[in-house]
C-alpha cells in the first residue's frame, strides 16, 4: 500500500483555471479535442498521459475519434447568451519531471501532474470585442467570467492576415478586464496570458517555429504592440508559443492537413492522414499558465 502511494504523481499547484479565446476557425475546439485524445503518443515524450477528469471532458475524446479521425471538421462553439452556459473542460496531464523545475519529483522517481480547467469561448466574441456596443449576447457575463479566471490563452491562426482586427479586440479586452480587476493590483500582476499561434505546421509559420517573439513582431505587429502595452499596464506575464493540433507527416516533415479553404482569417482544414496524427506543442502553454515556469521539452516541435 505504501509503495502504491509513493508511486502517485506529484500534484502541481498554481493557476488551474484558464479561459481560451480566439477568432472563429482558429482551432480552439480542435485544440482541446486533440489534447484530450493525445493520439500516437511518443514513449520518449515528456508527456506521459492526458486523461479527462469528468464526463464533459471525456466527450472531447469522442469528438476527436468520431469526427477528426474521420477526416471531418468540428463544428464551432455555440455563442451562448451567457458564459455560464458553457462547459468547463478539465484534463489531467501527467509529465515526466524536469530536474531543474521539479528536483524533488525527479530524485524520487515520481511523475508530476497538472489539473487544468478550461472554458472555451466562441470566436464570435472577438468580433464583439471590436464592436462592444453591438453585441447580441450578454458580453458582461463573458468579461466577468474571464476576469474570474487565473489566466488567459489567446489562440490565433498563425497563417491569418487579420492583425489590426485582433489588436483592436485585445485592446478592448484589456480595458474591460482592467475595469474589473482594478481593485487588486496583485490580481493583475498574477494574471498570465499565453499567446499561442496555431497551425504552425503551415510553411509560412513553420520556418519561425523556434522564435515566436520574432514571428509576432513580423506577422502581427499591431497585436504585439497591444500586448506589450497590456504587460506594462498590469505588470503581468505574457508568453508566446506555437502549436499544431494536426502535426506533420513524413520526412522531411510536411503538414498533416488537407486544406479546405484559405482566407484572411487563416486556413480551414482536416487531418490528411489520421493514422499519423500527432499533435505538437499543446501542453507547453498550459504548463506555463499553471506554473509560470518554462520547460523547453514541451516546446519541441
Amino acid at each position: 500500500m505504501m509503495r502504491a502511494f509513493n508511486n502517485l504523481p506529484l500534484e502541481l499547484g498554481g493557476n488551474h483555471d484558464i479561459r481560451l479565446i480566439g477568432p472563429r476557425k482558429s482551432g480552439k475546439t480542435t485544440y482541446m479535442a486533440a489534447l484530450a485524445r493525445w493520439p500516437n503518443a511518443d514513449p520518449n515524450s515528456p508527456i506521459e498521459a492526458v486523461d479527462p477528469f469528468d464526463t464533459p471532458s471525456a466527450e472531447l475524446i469522442d469528438l476527436a475519434q468520431d469526427i477528426l479521425e474521420d477526416g471531418r471538421e468540428l463544428a464551432g462553439t455555440d455563442y451562448a447568451i451567457d458564459a455560464d452556459e458553457l462547459a468547463t473542460y478539465t484534463l489531467l496531464i501527467t509529465l515526466k519531471p524536469n530536474l531543474f523545475n521539479h528536483p524533488r519529483a525527479k530524485l524520487q522517481g515520481k511523475s508530476i501532474r497538472l489539473q487544468v480547467s478550461c472554458r472555451e469561448y466562441s470566436g464570435e466574441l472577438i468580433k464583439d470585442l471590436r464592436n462592444i456596443n453591438t453585441s447580441r449576447v450578454d458580453l458582461n457575463s463573458y468579461l466577468d467570467d474571464c476576469a474570474s479566471a487565473n489566466g488567459l490563452m489567446l489562440l490565433l491562426d498563425g497563417s491569418a492576415k487579420a492583425d489590426k482586427e485582433y489588436a483592436q479586440a485585445f485592446k478592448n479586452l484589456q480595458q474591460e478586464l482592467n475595469d474589473r480587476l482594478s481593485v487588486s493590483n496583485q490580481r493583475r500582476q498574477d494574471y498570465r496570458i499565453a499567446v499561442v499561434f496555431a497551425k504552425c505546421e503551415q510553411a509560412g509559420v513553420w520556418i519561425y517555429r523556434q522564435d515566436a517573439k520574432k514571428f509576432i513582431g513580423l506577422k502581427f505587429p499591431a497585436t504585439k504592440g497591444v500586448l506589450q502595452q497590456w504587460r506594462r499596464l498590469w505588470g503581468c506575464q505574457i508568453n508566446y508559443f506555437f502549436c499544431s493540433a494536426f502535426g506533420t507527416k513524413g520526412e522531411p516533415p510536411r503538414p498533416n492537413v488537407r486544406v479546405l479553404r484559405r482566407n484572411r482569417g487563416g486556413i480551414d482544414g482536416v487531418i490528411d492522414k489520421p493514422n499519423l496524427w500527432k499533435p505538437m506543442g499543446l501542453v507547453a502553454p498550459l504548463y506555463w499558465l499553471q506554473t509560470g515556469q518554462e520547460d523547453a521539452r514541451l516546446r519541441d516541435l
